[in-house]
């Protein structure tokens, strides 16, 4: 297949905001691809080249990239740069200095852009970085204009075109399953394995009857099951139907542990592969998980080495990085705790109830101070409910989670089978939401040099964009303020992001990627602000009153943000109680 064609299909997606067009764009794509190369097709336009978990990126910088079109156009780097910081898109660049050159001598397929850029992403060692240099620039000089500016996009990861998974999707549906209404089945066997090019194609050469088969798999991370959220016992009770499991919720970091005779990998919420940040946790699994085959969620959580007591979730930070783990491990110890299993040998658990859940993780995990199970304790009645909540707090931890006994485990949604109980839930908006941050604005005075502020937006998962709520300013040190725009600059953009849903431009275009945790007095309408737009009142959105930042959220993509439904509903709750 041309790879001509995808670039002019990636035209036409980056001209429009509507998705439904978008859709039929991708669908008329996947009807001209060979079935062999569905996958890569998909890869590419997610704007990479494996699922996320796998770990292997293009990792080109901007300044390797202008190197690699220098070679490939004749043009000096100096003007290269030039005209970089005039459009701020590379892309564009190549684009109108090729427009200038001769016609290129050979047509590019899809394969040969996908093996030359796997060639960069996979250089290492001495003369790596020339190695990618070489590749990229390889390419570029067998493009046409068009193609060479996606290929530049993708080699710096700024594809750019606004298109979300769900949406892709829709149009693999359309194209090889039967239509939009068997969407709901190709997500499952993507929330069972988060690899959108595996599951198309599988879709691709076998239709629903093959995506049906898909299950779990020992070394494919699932999408994590998540929670609703509310703050009255009585309601939370009633929820899940007069009884629940309550579970402490710990401040750590979830896991996702997978286990495979002797060979252990851990995956972060996002599905990024962290093996090597817990070298200790996959030792631990290794000696009391007692299975050969396994996948087990759970909290890893800062230990004090001295009294034993739990530690914030900031502590975890050092292992973030990608050096000084091992000091890291000596001087912050953790406690795993487990608390829920998706498959033991040979067995998918995803559709039994939970509590049959619980119970074959008590036969397979070896507690031990350090790898345990998560505590909990059945409940009927507020009472019983309010005391453990008590006893959870006074134990160092967030709350509870409750889950209903019955529920099978909803890998990448979010529903009233487990619902988070916190103590800033039982009063207004003390409860903190995770934000993604779409866009900056230039600080003036003592911030001048920095952003000044942030503007925030909620992710709503039915229209697959991001929608605002506030702008922020309180809450940063001036070590963190002088930090944020070396933190996001690898996300700005030169115009408003196709997922960006917005009455209020910004200074700076911001790519939906990075997700801070914000704290307000409370939610209120806003006549400028598009998170629940028309939802509550006819021409209103909604908005976060006196926000401040408290954490960057490193362990949560932008989809698992607070959602637009969530805030409606903390809204309405508020003022139903006020009334």
């Amino acid at each position: 297949m041309k790879y001509q064609l995808l670039a002019d299909a990636y035209a036409k997606i980056e001209a429009t905001t509507s998705r439904l067009t978008i859709t039929r764009l991708l669908a008329d794509l996947f009807r001209q691809a060979p079935k062999p190369i569905i996958a890569r097709l998909t890869y590419l336009t997610q704007g990479k080249l494996y699922p996320d978990f796998e770990g292997i990126e293009i990792g080109v910088a901007e300044k390797m990239a202008v190197r690699a079109v220098t070679q490939a156009t004749g043009a000096s780097q100096e003007a290269v740069a030039r005209q970089l910081t005039r459009t701020g898109d590379l892309g564009s660049v190549v684009e109108a200095l090729l427009k200038k050159g001769k016609t290129r001598r050979s047509v590019l397929t899809v394969d040969e852009i996908y093996d030359g850029l796997d060639r960069a992403a996979r250089a290492s060692g001495e003369g790596a970085q020339a190695l990618r240099i070489a590749a990229i620039a390889g390419l570029l000089g067998r493009a046409t204009p068009a193609e060479a500016k996606y290929i530049v996009r993708m080699a710096t990861g700024k594809l750019r075109l606004g298109v979300g998974d769900m949406t892709i999707l829709d149009a693999l549906a359309e194209v090889f399953a039967g239509g939009k209404q068997a969407r709901k089945e190709l997500e499952r066997a993507y929330n069972l394995t988060s690899d959108l090019g595996y599951v198309a194609a599988v879709v691709a050469e076998g239709g629903l009857e093959k995506i049906r088969k898909i299950h779990v798999v020992v070394g494919k991370p699932i999408r994590p099951m998540l929670a609703e959220r509310l703050g009255n016992p009585g309601e939370i009770l009633a929820k899940l139907g007069g009884r629940c499991i309550a579970e402490y919720k710990y401040d750590g970091e979830r896991l996702q542990i997978h286990k495979k005779g002797n060979d252990v990998e851990i995956f972060s919420r996002r599905l990024e592969k962290i093996t090597a940040q817990y070298p200790d946790v996959a030792d631990l699994a290794r000696r009391y998980l007692k299975a050969t085959d396994a996948i087990v969620e759970g909290e890893v959580v800062a230990v004090d080495s001295e009294t034993g007591d739990l530690r914030p979730f900031q502590d975890l930070m050092p292992r973030r990085r990608k050096y000084g783990i091992e000091e890291a491990v000596q001087l912050i110890p953790t406690t795993l705790f487990v608390f829920d299993t998706i498959y033991v040998d040979g067995k998918d658990l995803t559709e039994e109830p939970y509590q049959k859940r619980r119970e074959v993780l008590t036969r397979v995990v070896k507690s031990n101070a350090r790898f345990r199970m998560a505590t909990f304790a059945e409940v009927a009645s507020v009472d019983e409910l309010e005391r453990v909540f008590e006893q959870a707090v006074q134990a160092g931890c967030e709350g509870l989670v409750c889950k209903a006994t019955g529920g099978v485990y909803q890998a990448g949604a979010r529903g009233w089978q487990w619902i988070k109980f916190k103590r800033e839930y039982r009063s207004e908006m003390t409860d903190a939401v995770d934000l993604v941050v779409v866009g900056a604005f230039h600080g003036r005075g003592r911030r001048g040099g920095s952003y000044g502020a942030l503007l925030m937006a909620a992710y709503d998962d039915k229209d697959d964009n991001f929608k605002t709520l506030c702008k922020l300013g309180t809450g940063f040190s001036d070590e963190f303020l002088g930090d944020l725009p070396k933190m996001l600059r690898r996300y700005e953009r030169s115009e408003r992001p196709m997922r960006v849903n917005t009455r209020i431009v910004p200074d700076v275009w911001l790519e939906p990627a990075v997700v801070f945790e914000v704290i307000g007095a409370e939610i209120t309408l806003s006549p400028v602000h598009t998170a629940g737009w028309d939802v509550v009142r006819k021409g209103s959105g909604l908005a976060i009153r006196f926000p401040r930042f408290t954490r960057v959220r490193e362990d949560k993509s932008p989809t698992d943000a607070t959602t637009v439904k969530e805030l409606v509903e903390m809204y309405r709750r508020r003022t139903k109680k006020a009334g």
